[in-house]
């Protein structure tokens, strides 16, 4: 009798407890499994596995990897995704430090403007700035054009813009804000006390530079070279549009799926890619980590910036110029969506054509990029909150595995999620490739992170007294969470959201190889338009679409401000 007592007073205990937070918390760990953990498992699976064998361990083989060892093609691929990553981390450093100085550190005028069209690269689509460079500097640039009127005198000519050069030339520019924003943070709030002190000292500029300055922006400079990093490795749409024949990981990853419906060689390049991916982020780490500096001090100073004249005319020149080439792309664009052709020094054939068959052409295509990233963006939301709860709220024991799980998505190759998908989906008895689900699906994979961290920002900074006075008082957890949590993390879930929909909008190298001729999004359009060499329907699609990115980035800025940062946090 005894034990049915107590079976009894369990199941009434247990049927008194409010079992709703783990049923609706255990929908996005539910989506993760199914659609980002199981297609990652699977595109590795099938990596070991040649292409037309089914997957099972006897089948299991290096074949795919050993590729790498016996083709000049895929060596030349990997040779030239290393040179252009670190060759692109190199140039930002070069280029973003000193600008990154020079604002934060001389006085000179317009800074604020400085700063925000610094950041125009950024939310510009990366195969954009492309096509634009090849106008500029193509075989039939107007820029190249002017250049080789002037180098002709002395039997010398510019090469057109195609190859490792454009690419490592147009990836620094696209990614040189990551840099230069970071390293002016870093510079405005390293304590001035450390530099004041060492000049009491006798110590020359040169020297507080070199031994005081420098290593307390140090971490900075690392979370900015690992970012530039990652996305420069995993870039796809600047290496098609100017590499020609010069392959990267990401190209080849394409070439793979797109002529020979390869899953099992490209999830084994795709495998590569994250291993480079991961090893870099390791060492970044592990350098950072051994070079990190605390400065603890209740006094609070102001840094003296430079007023020499000598130097504000080179800061103000430097970063004139710097901005006159990044911002080249946005201004070669709007010129060219009013012209017909530019070959030469002027462009040629004043029209508005370019925007009026814009509802002919591209109506379908604009209405799908709209409707995934706005649907998009709302799952996201949804999921990345709840998430977000869980493991800054319930913290689980596999906490750290789940925040790793959604930020792995942050770290990996756009092109590579859209091989794992496939690889998961894209045969068998479910087959959803060529749909809007799968686009939908590696939107929100690829996209949950920038709510997911925004959201995990906004309930590090909440104080859990506020939510346990409520269910205290009796209120249900669905209640709490309804009426006390989420107003107050609201602005990071908006934060999250909009720059998830504004990159969304310009994503390319997710969708290139998920859509089909009913799911074509804005970005591809434009870039098929590049490829067709129709220059001026491109670029007018590329205005709509800058457009449409600014209004949102501007929205993200005037209404939440700050919050938005959170999203390009790695960790």
């Amino acid at each position: 009798m005894g034990v049915i007592s107590n079976l009894k007073e369990f199941i009434l205990e247990q049927s008194k407890k409010d079992y709703t937070p783990y049923l609706i918390l255990s929908v996005p760990l539910l989506f993760l499994v199914i659609f980002l953990v199981w297609p990652l498992g699977m595109s590795i699976g099938k990596a070991f596995v040649l292409r037309g064998n089914e997957l099972i361990f006897n089948n299991f083989t290096f074949a795919n990897f050993q590729r790498f060892f016996t083709s000049s093609m895929y060596q030349r691929s990997l040779r030239n995704s290393f040179v252009i990553s670190f060759s692109v981390v190199f140039f930002t450093l070069l280029i973003g430090v000193p600008m990154g100085y020079f604002v934060a550190r001389v006085e000179m005028p317009f800074k604020k403007l400085i700063l925000s069209l610094g950041i125009l690269p950024i939310i510009t689509p990366a195969f954009v700035g492309a096509f634009s460079w090849v106008i500029l500097l193509g075989k039939q640039g107007v820029v190249r054009y002017m250049v080789n009127r002037v180098l002709g005198v002395v039997g010398l000519s510019l090469p057109p813009i195609y190859g490792l050069f454009g690419i490592i030339f147009t990836m620094t520019l696209t990614y040189l804000p990551f840099v230069f924003l970071l390293s002016h943070g870093a510079f405005k709030s390293a304590n001035p006390l450390l530099e004041e002190s060492a000049m009491i000292m006798g110590a020359s500029q040169s020297r507080i530079l070199r031994t005081i300055t420098m290593p307390l922006i140090l971490p900075s400079l690392g979370a900015a070279s690992i970012l530039v990093f990652i996305r420069a490795i995993g870039n796809f749409g600047i290496p098609a549009v100017l590499g020609g024949q010069q392959y990267v990981l990401p190209t080849l990853i394409y070439f793979r799926v797109n002529g020979f419906w390869d899953l099992n060689g490209a999830s084994a390049i795709a495998i590569l890619s994250v291993i480079i991916v991961v090893i870099a982020l390791t060492i970044q780490k592990k350098v950072i980590s051994a070079r990190e500096y605390e400065t603890i001090s209740t006094a609070s100073s102001e840094h003296k910036l430079h007023r020499h004249p000598f130097i504000k005319a080179i800061a103000i020149i430097y970063c004139s110029l710097v901005l006159l080439i990044s911002l080249a792309p946005q201004i070669t664009i709007i010129t060219m969506s009013f012209f017909r052709q530019w070959i030469g020094f002027l462009p040629a054939g004043f029209t508005l054509e370019n925007y009026k068959i814009i509802p002919q052409i591209a109506s379908k295509a604009i209405r799908n990029s709209l409707f995934l990233a706005t649907s998009a963006s709302l799952l996201t939301a949804l999921i990345g909150t709840l998430v977000a709860y869980i493991t800054e709220r319930r913290r689980p024991k596999g906490a750290m595995l789940i925040d790793f799980t959604v930020m792995t998505p942050f770290v990996l190759p756009g092109i590579v999620v859209s091989v794992a998908l496939l690889s998961a989906f894209s045969s068998g008895p479910i087959n959803i490739s060529g749909t809007f689900l799968i686009l939908m699906i590696s939107f929100v994979v690829r996209r949950t992170p920038y709510v997911f961290r925004s959201v995990a920002a906004s309930l590090t900074q909440l104080d859990e007294a506020l939510e346990e006075s409520s269910t205290i008082s009796g209120a249900s957890w669905y209640y709490t969470f309804r009426k006390v949590t989420f107003p107050l993390i609201l602005p990071g879930i908006i934060a999250g959201s909009i720059l998830t929909f504004a990159t969304l909008l310009q994503e390319l190298s997710t969708s290139i190889l998920l859509y089909s001729a009913k799911t074509q999004t804005l970005p591809i359009q434009i870039y098929n338009a590049v490829a067709d060499g129709n220059f001026g329907v491109a670029s007018s699609l590329s205005v709509l679409l800058l457009v449409t990115v600014f209004i949102a980035v501007y929205l993200m800025n005037l209404f939440v401000g700050e919050a938005a940062s959170s999203g390009f946090k790695l960790g």
